[in-house]
């Protein structure tokens, strides 16, 4: 249970941080399904999972939903404010609200794929194919640790935003990802785009317990 956890902690953090849409389309829901074809028995336990990104001009929200809908995390992300941050879980039946996963924590956390690491891209726009109604073409990132991440992009979206700290940039946005993890690789691969968001995609919802990443982390590794 930890390691499903940590592994859905860093992804949300680094979807949360990574992907955004500036100038092209200004609001939209993109859905992605996220595998581990190698996956290890116990990662295999997080069962279905998916990575719902809602954005707009202002905010950026990001729904998982794993191990079928039993465990639901969410981060809501305001595009000038990083610190103003918010990111609930709700799993077997409680629900959290994290109060400290601002820009510093988004930070500190070694999210798989940050491009924060990365140390260069190379495209190859040969390289093609449709994902969502959309033409990808691959970006290769290689990371300073010498793992590589694999990106099919979009200049049909906005390019993503990176951290400020961030040498590096994609030209387009990201509808396929595949990461190299401890667990093997992980592939987020979009399946639905939406012009539409939900009016709640930006609001955290009613009967959430409010706890530090550290507290919430050690309940976590006591199931």
């Amino acid at each position: 249970m930890k390691k499903i956890a940590q592994i859905a902690l860093t992804t949300l953090l680094f979807v949360g941080v990574t992907v955004n849409a500036q100038t092209q389309l200004k609001k939209g829901s993109v859905t992605y399904s996220m595998t581990m074809p190698n996956a290890t028995e116990e990662m295999a336990a997080m069962g279905e999972s998916t990575i719902t990104v809602h954005f707009d001009e202002k905010m950026q929200a990001t729904d998982m939903s794993m191990m079928g809908g039993m465990m639901l995390m969410k981060t809501i992300v305001p595009n000038e404010n990083k610190k103003d941050s918010k990111m609930t879980v709700e799993v077997m039946g409680m629900k959290y609200e994290i109060t400290d996963t601002g820009e510093d924590a988004s930070k500190a956390s070694n999210s798989v794929g940050n491009l924060e690491n990365a140390k260069d891209i190379v495209y190859d726009k040969k390289d093609t194919k449709e994902i969502a109604g959309f033409k990808c073409y691959k970006a290769t990132v290689n990371m300073n640790d010498g793992t590589k991440s694999t990106f099919y992009i979009t200049e049909a979206i906005a390019p993503q935003m990176v951290a400020p700290e961030s040498k590096i940039k994609l030209a387009g946005y990201p509808l396929e990802i595949t990461t190299q993890t401890a667990q093997g690789d992980m592939v987020m691969k979009a399946i639905k785009f939406s012009k539409d968001v939900p009016a709640e995609a930006f609001k955290v919802g009613e009967g959430f317990t409010k706890t530090t990443m550290a507290e919430f982390q050690k309940q976590m590794g006591g199931m």
